[in-house]
């Protein structure tokens, strides 16, 4: 998976860079005064220093705007040496001028207008710009001139500065609005009007390119000596010939929106450096000291210096990570997590520059571990979901299934979302609460009072084999932090698919519809994670009479061959779905629905339900399930409407063990046979690839002996394959397991390989049901997996009877 290197080296030229003043010739005009010949633009909310000029059209020379004043469009702003300006324009952006700068305004229209842009011509210098309110994709344009390049924000911070004859764009980080659902935190650059032709984004705080003669480079990570040039050009400074140090008009410093590099640290730097310039700045007193804890009656007891106060972070401000660790220490509870939906867009790149292909949404649930420092402690369990079928992430219900994405893609992402997990506190990037995955930049920010806020920066990218580069790009910011774990997992299933709940509702208006499934996708989500040889199934109900999911006899059950470090036996788990919740409960307006709240064992598992309406009912369900022998297991699957014939109870331990009494001893055997391909083989190494046949089995139970298998068992699988005709045959016997060996104390058994007596058969789950008629283990269903020719089957053979034998 590759991230930012799908960026070909892109064409531009020097530096340049852009900016607004107005006069105080009309302080009366109104922002986006489109009746008068000057349209005003903003207002100086700093004027620092002896050197700050306006070049102002139609107006006699040069003059020095007051703190204030009115800014209009096509004013020119310039600064000297040790000399600001901050701007603050109508739609609340904020532009902060360094020191030997020039700018223009030279369109700036009201969002609600015909217009819709604003243009900032940047000449020389540097500055720093801050998102105001329109968060439409390059709604501010920064003219970089004599280049051609121009330069699109959206929703962020950048700063534009000029070292050494070249121009560096620098991206702050997102600017917050409480929503998590505004574009946020896009930076992009194209040449000579041509925006469809994107040559390079910044999307990552502290990432910048370089703007020069040769064009434009990749986005690269700023190293400390860059961004220590950079940021020397925005510090106070203090004029020659002055014994003061400059002062911003108001709280210019923070209204500028800047990030948290020049938070504390580097006010205090700046701070000491103009003590030092200045020659009758009095020594500072001495520290004073703390001796509570000292001996007074001890001379040799040394007293301690004062603890120092605690840092000040500033609302918005990244952390740092010795603050990040000092506020998980303070937490009640061990886990928090943040849940959300935000926008997201798809662009491909065939070497010629980027083009959006389409525009989406973004499913977005973090979980961070506060008491062992961890971000994503646990794989699946944070997860990115794109959806590139849903085109309004305020409106899920619409869909839209214009545009395709290839296998290749999909598989990169999710091999992407399987390695963005378990990153620890002390990897924050540059000493800050930014932690790197192969899926997102995970931010956390100093909230309102003693909280936090995280942003989420998804950039993905991964190649098809016709070597077009597809790049999904996406972000929320200032979201707050819920309780607890989480309680969805990773899912396949595109949220455009999902049914509303009006839709489920509407289904069928009466009776009880049972929905099931199997798959043969397990991974083991602790620690590393990895693909387990196993089996998972899951039944869900849906009640129209009661308007309800789950309840009854929803469950999911899962078994598979453990982890080797931790012995190697097979894992095998059954958690019953035995609460319900309401059709109108589904998330976003969706027959979307987490799995926790419909167990009474919650803690136990992760996931959801989601519930489509495409040519009858169909689920699709993804959990992560923790097993007795403390793994977590992961499953996806897909569920059809099936209503079996009598019973969906899964049997009783209790109940088994009666039934010794009701059927005398001895061996009794389930023995079924199911034919089509889609039962005996599927899921080939190699995809084109599938066969027909049919498996059979025999399994013996001994109710009064508490054994399954054994004796005669058998599995056995006959399949010929489509395109070389090859015959695939074989017969394994099963060993036997006592009833201790179920899951849960219900009739779910798993065996993996070394339960059978070749080495085709990998893993196997076999289901024990009530009927009407016997009673307790009157069916069974079984499902497993074997390899054989080089390729991956899978087998499942469902009500096959209980039999009691001839005499």
């Amino acid at each position: 998976m590759s991230r930012n290197r799908y960026m070909s080296a892109l064409k531009i030229a020097a530096s340049a860079a852009v900016l607004s003043l107005a006069p105080s010739l009309a302080q009366a005009a109104e922002c986006f005064d489109r009746n008068t010949d000057d349209p005003k633009a903003g207002n100086a909310t700093a004027v620092v220093g002896p050197l700050v000029n306006v070049d102002r059209q139609n107006a006699d020379g040069l003059f020095r705007p007051a703190s204030g004043a009115d800014m209009f469009s096509g004013d020119t702003v310039s600064t000297g040496d040790d000399s600001h300006m901050q701007l603050k324009l109508c739609d609340w952006s904020t532009y902060t001028f360094s020191p030997n700068s020039e700018s223009q305004i030279s369109e700036f229209f009201d969002a609600r207008g015909a217009g819709r842009r604003r243009v900032v011509n940047f000449f020389r210098g540097g500055f720093r710009f801050s998102s105001g309110r329109d968060t439409e994709p390059g709604a501010t344009e920064v003219e970089i001139q004599e280049t051609g390049v121009t330069m699109g924000v959206r929703g962020t911070n950048v700063i534009l500065a000029e070292i050494d004859g070249v121009v560096y764009a620098l991206l702050e980080g997102p600017v917050r609005d409480n929503t998590g659902l505004a574009p946020k935190g896009l930076v992009q650059f194209w040449t000579d009007d041509n925006r469809d032709a994107i040559e390079a984004v910044l999307k990552r705080p502290g990432f910048a390119v370089r703007i020069g003669p040769d064009g434009v480079s990749e986005p690269f990570r700023a190293d400390p000596e860059l961004l220590r040039r950079i940021y020397q050009a925005f510090v106070p400074v203090v004029p020659e010939g002055d014994g003061t140090a400059l002062e911003y008009a108001g709280n210019a410093l923070g209204d500028s929106g800047q990030g948290a590099q020049e938070a504390e640290t580097n006010k205090q730097n700046s701070e000491d450096r103009n003590d030092g310039s200045d020659e009758q700045t009095e020594q500072k007193p001495e520290q004073p000291f703390d001796d509570e804890e000292d001996d007074p009656q001890d001379p040799q007891d040394p007293m301690d210096p004062m603890d120092p106060p605690p840092m000040t972070i500033d609302v918005g401000e990244i952390l740092p990570l010795d603050v990040l660790d000092d506020f998980a220490g303070r937490q009640a509870a061990g886990d928090g997590h943040i849940l959300a939906l935000a926008p997201a867009q798809l662009f491909t790149d065939d070497g010629s520059g980027q083009t959006l292909q389409d525009e989406g949404v973004a499913l977005i649930q973090i979980h961070v571990d506060w008491s062992n420092r961890t971000v994503a402690p646990e794989a699946l369990a944070s997860f990115i979901k794109l959806d590139f079928s849903v085109s309004d992430p305020n409106d899920l219900t619409v869909d839209d299934f214009d545009f395709n994405v290839p296998d290749e893609i999909e598989n990169a992402y999710l091999a992407a979302v399987l390695q963005s997990y378990g990153v620890p506190f002390a990897n924050g990037d540059n000493d800050l609460a930014v932690f790197l995955t192969e899926m997102f930049t995970f931010t956390i920010r100093q909230g309102v009072g003693d909280t936090v806020t995280a942003d989420v920066d998804i950039d993905v990218s991964a190649e098809d084999g016709q070597g077009v580069t597809y790049i999904a790009l996406g972000a929320a910011s200032d979201l707050e932090f819920l309780p607890g774990e989480g309680q969805l997992a990773f899912f396949d299933s595109d949220l455009g698919f999902a049914a509303t709940t009006n839709e489920l509702a509407g289904v069928m208006s009466s009776g009880t519809s049972t929905l099931s499934g199997s798959g043969d996708r397990v991974i083991s989500t602790l620690g590393s994670p990895q693909f387990l040889s196993g089996v998972s199934f899951a039944q869900i109900e849906v009640n129209f009479d009661n308007r309800t999911v789950g309840g009854g006899n929803s469950f999911i059950a899962v078994t598979a061959e453990s982890d080797p470090t931790i012995g190697g036996q097979v894992s095998t788990t059954y958690i019953s779905l035995d609460q319900t919740a309401s059709i109108d409960s589904g998330l976003f307006g969706l027959a979307f629905y987490p799995l926790g709240p419909l167990s009474s064992n919650p803690d136990l598992l992760k996931g959801q339900a989601i519930f489509e309406n495409i040519e009858g009912l169909g689920a699709s369900i993804a959990s992560i399930l923790a097993d007795e022998g403390g793994n977590h297991l992961y499953s996806d699957l897909f569920l059809f409407n099936q209503n079996r014939a009598g019973s969906n109870v899964i049997s009783t331990i209790a109940g088994l063990e009666a039934q010794a009494g009701a059927l005398g001893t001895g061996t009794f055997f389930y023995d079924g046979t199911s034919d089509g391909p889609a039962d005996s083989f599927a899921n080939l190494q190699t995809p084109t690839e599938f066969g027909f046949g049919d498996a059979e089995a025999s399994i013996d139970i001994n109710f009064a002996n508490r054994t399954l298998g054994g004796g005669s068992s058998y599995v056995s699988v006959d399949v010929t394959l489509f395109s070389s005709m090859q015959n695939v045959n074989f017969t394994e016997m099963l060993n036997a397991v006592s009833f201790d060996d179920a899951a849960s104390g219900v009739g779910v058994f798993g065996f993996d390989g070394s339960d059978f007596s070749g080495n085709n058969i990998t893993s196997m789950l076999l289901l024990l049901r009530d009927g009407a008629q016997v009673g307790a283990g009157e069916t069974a269903d079984l499902y497993f997996n074997f390899t054989a020719a080089g390729g991956q089957g899978r087998g499942e053979i469902e009500g096959m009877p209980l039999t009691v034998p001839n005499p």
